[in-house]
């Protein structure tokens, strides 16, 4: 008997010993969501253009085409009478009063625009709470040299280094050359990585204002399309042979030479 469409994800997720644990790690989607596009449960996913990134998240890690898992999915919801247009649960409007249904398309284009706005706030807030953060360690060390004036001889090779590590470690951008890639990343010390896709010269988020460290990770066989600039500067080469690169104050020198 010819396996299903979520068989076969699971089939070839297992033969290359990949755990959902693992995959959810990755992609911070939920083991549940996962469990269910293996069982070709699509009535327990968000439903739209959520179960689309889903599919796709779940087809990298396990390095399964993106397209004919696309194809496959959507193959598998039309002959469970399923629409991935919308979420599976009805949309009950709270404006409209004339007892007329939404067009499927009407409630698609306001979800766009509701993500949209939403991740317009979401970056408003990231590039706030990053200058407020560079604005603080300015001060910071503003306020220990004053505080050591006077009571130790000054060193002009010393703060015209830590003034040129300063000035050049901050602006960092992450691009694709050639294809969509999946990649994730972390600020300095924060709690989680941060997951999102990149488009052919398009760069996701940026620039990074890291204050002692950047660790980025990705697909060892996406080195080659991805780029990543320090101030303008590349970085001469990506890694192919681990699946993530830590920038920091003391290494990013070496990265761009």
């Amino acid at each position: 008997m010819t396996a299903s469409f979520g068989e076969q994800l699971r089939l070839a997720r297992e033969a290359r010993g990949i755990s959902l644990r693992h995959i959810s790690d990755q992609t911070r989607i939920s083991i549940r969501y996962l469990e269910a596009i293996e069982a070709d449960d699509y009535k327990r996913l968000p439903g739209g253009i959520f179960n689309r990134s889903f599919i796709k998240a779940y087809a990298k890690q396990i390095g399964f085409d993106e397209k004919e898992a696309l194809d496959g999915y959507l193959r598998t919801a039309r002959e469970q009478g399923e629409s991935d247009e919308v979420a599976t649960t009805p949309y009950r409007s709270h404006v409209y009063t004339d007892g007329g249904s939404r067009s499927p398309l009407v409630t698609l284009l306001l979800t766009i625009l509701i993500l949209a706005i939403l991740s317009l706030g979401v970056y408003a807030a990231l590039h706030w709470y990053q200058r407020r953060e560079a604005e603080r360690a300015n001060n910071n060390n503003q306020s220990s040299a004053n505080n050591t004036h006077g009571t130790q001889p000054a060193n002009p090779t010393t703060n015209q280094n830590s003034s040129t590590q300063t000035s050049t470690f901050k602006n960092i951008t992450i691009t694709a050359r050639d294809k969509n890639i999946y990649v994730s990343w972390q600020v300095d010390d924060a709690k989680r990585m941060s997951p999102g896709f990149l488009g052919p010269g398009k760069p996701l988020v940026g620039p990074l204002n890291p204050q002692e460290r950047l660790l980025i990770r990705y697909d060892k066989k996406d080195a080659s399309s991805l780029e990543i600039t320090i101030d303008g500067h590349p970085v001469k080469n990506v890694p192919d042979d681990r699946t993530q690169i830590e920038i920091t104050k003391d290494n990013y020198a070496d990265l761009v030479r």
